[in-house]
């Protein structure tokens, strides 16, 4: 077996191993010049150069071309690892490209935020990121502040005040409560009165892992109306959105929902007759991944479809399409 212990490693580079690699295959200092786009004087340079490295002549001449030595053969296989590596791992790294990425997005959020976040970012990411994919990661399971941190999760989506240091975050709008009811319904029509909505039959959503303000307004709601017009209590905000389409039941619930299903059931949408907390909807992500081009990619995504009048969708595609162009290795690689 032929040794190769004694290559001196520090004085390789990536463009040397590709033209031994070159050599390897095509067996000609002319092909390797043409093939490397490289001229005959440097591809001659830099197999002296690795020769000096490998302390043997690697490849010589014959009347068949270049033919490579022993210790040629015995690190052809590790010189096309190395060079499959650089491609595929640490050439792009740092890059990002849309329109080739088949990354999967982690979001974080309420089921309504998935709801409206995941459809809306597949929608945005059709054209110009077709392979990418979105996963709607749970709340409440387990600490969000690690799973940003640990890049379990790419991104949060809702209200989540004190997550703690390194976490980012990013106000996407302001949001306000309404009151929702079946289209239809005797109370849909003019001004919802407060002695009205008190005699009303409500649907209340516990949502304790969807905020501090919706956990605000539940409690509010349970000490003004009376006991026995508190019909249903519900877990989720979706199933208690979609049960009142069919009932008499009042729902209070964030506006952007509220329009949301409004759009794709009969529903009604009247203010609430008592001032409501409003709250801030954000997007939160991990220091560690503030310079990830994808992660930056998916938060101005983010922010484009939750303020269309204030960034521009196409903007955010071209901006990384430009940063995408590959980078040409030259002769000082």
């Amino acid at each position: 077996m032929v040794s190769i212990r004694n290559v001196s490693i520090d004085r390789l580079d990536i463009a040397q191993l590709r033209v031994f690699n070159a050599l390897y295959e095509h067996r000609s200092v002319i092909k390797v010049s043409r093939v490397l786009d490289l001229p005959q004087p440097t591809v001659s340079r830099w197999l002296a150069r690795m020769r000096a490295s490998f302390g043997d002549p690697l490849f010589v001449r014959t009347q068949d071309g270049m033919e490579p030595t022993p210790t040629a053969v015995a690190c052809s296989d590790a010189v096309k690892e190395i060079l499959s590596i650089y491609r595929t791992r640490l050439l792009h790294a740092g890059r990002f490209d849309p329109a080739t990425t088949n990354r999967n997005f982690k979001i974080a959020g309420s089921e309504f935020g998935h709801l409206l976040g995941l459809s809306t970012l597949h929608d945005w990411a059709r054209d110009k990121a077709p392979s990418a994919g979105f996963t709607a990661v749970p709340l409440g399971r387990n600490n969000l502040t690690a799973q940003l941190e640990q890049g379990e999760v790419d991104l949060a989506l809702g209200d989540f005040p004190d997550l703690g240091a390194g976490v980012k975050e990013q106000t996407l709008y302001e949001e306000n409560y309404v009151c929702v009811m079946r289209k239809g319904h005797s109370l849909s029509r003019g001004n919802l009165g407060l002695d009205e909505f008190l005699c009303a039959e409500h649907i209340l959503v516990r949502a304790h892992v969807v905020g501090p303000v919706q956990q605000d307004v539940e409690r509010h709601l349970t000490e003004i109306l009376p006991r026995a017009n508190v019909r249903l209590i519900s877990e989720s905000m979706v199933a208690a959105m979609l049960m009142i389409c069919d009932s008499d039941l009042l729902l209070t619930a964030p506006a952007r929902m509220a329009d949301y299903f409004k759009s794709h059931c009969r529903l009604a949408v009247v203010a609430t007759p008592m001032d409501l907390p409003k709250f801030q909807v954000k997007q939160y992500w991990h220091e560690r991944f503030q310079l990830d081009p994808g992660n930056e990619w998916l938060r101005l995504g983010t922010a484009a479809f939750a303020n269309p009048g204030r960034n521009s969708a196409k903007m955010v595609h071209a901006s990384f399409e430009r940063a995408a162009s590959p980078i040409p290795l030259g002769e000082n690689a």
